[in-house]
């Protein structure tokens, strides 16, 4: 197994890059509606969505991530 050396600031950058993507996946899914993902009742779904979405947009602040 190879090992590489990260410093803090390349990490936080790949953890940030990472959390955006998935932000990003989360709105489109709340956009086109895509039901099933938490839950089989597509309200239910969309509200957990945007839970998630919240939460993500936190963790992002966290990092200095601003919309």
């Amino acid at each position: 197994m190879a090992m590489i050396e990260v410093c803090d600031e390349q990490l936080n950058e790949l953890v940030v890059a990472d959390l955006q993507q998935s932000l990003q996946g989360l709105r489109q899914d709340l956009e086109v509606g895509c039901g099933g993902i938490w839950s089989h009742d597509p309200k239910e779904d969309r509200k957990i969505i945007k839970k998630h979405i919240k939460a993500l947009k936190i963790v992002l602040e966290y990092y200095g991530w601003c919309e």
